[in-house]
């Protein structure tokens, strides 16, 4: 449907998990990686490979009726990785997923459009996309809220850029 509006666009939708050499080649390869997966091993694994490649990363999450996305576009220097934001835990066990815990069906649909209108603003280089900026949505109470974040200069992954 995309290529109908324009041949040039090529969408590579991932759904099995990609692990190391698979998950590098993959983000290499992208102008913009969509992480829309429900777990933090998973999320942390993409956003290694997005800052290795400086490569943007638009990362949605839903849980519940909780919902959230930001950007993380590492091509420029002083911007935060999703590790500044969640630092990767050594024991993530505990960690609640839409699989176990369940999640307001309407709310996948309004944070996965958000990623794509983020990802098209990156891609096309308009307007203000949410770099540094965590946007929650309360879908029990339809309430926004943002909040603001900084690089961490001591971060693992992204500090010593």
């Amino acid at each position: 449907m995309l290529a109908a509006f324009n041949p040039e666009t090529r969408v590579d939708a991932r759904v099995a998990r990609l692990l190391d050499d698979a998950l590098d080649e993959a983000v290499a390869a992208a102008d913009v990686v969509l992480d829309c997966s429900d777990n933090f091993t998973t999320r942390h694994a993409i956003n290694r490979a997005c800052v290795h490649h400086r490569k943007p990363l638009v990362s949605g999450a839903a849980i519940g009726f909780d919902g959230q996305i930001s950007v993380y576009d590492l091509r420029a220097d002083d911007a935060p990785c999703y590790h500044c934001l969640f630092p990767e835990e050594a024991d993530d066990a505990d960690e609640r997923t839409c699989a176990t815990t369940g999640v307001f069906a309407p709310l996948v649909g309004i944070i996965g459009s958000m990623q794509a209108a983020e990802a098209m603003k990156v891609l096309m280089g308009l307007g203000e996309p949410l770099v540094g900026r965590l946007l929650q949505l309360d879908a029990l109470t339809m309430q926004w809220h943002t909040v603001k974040f900084r690089r961490d200069c001591a971060c693992p992954v992204c500090g010593h850029r």
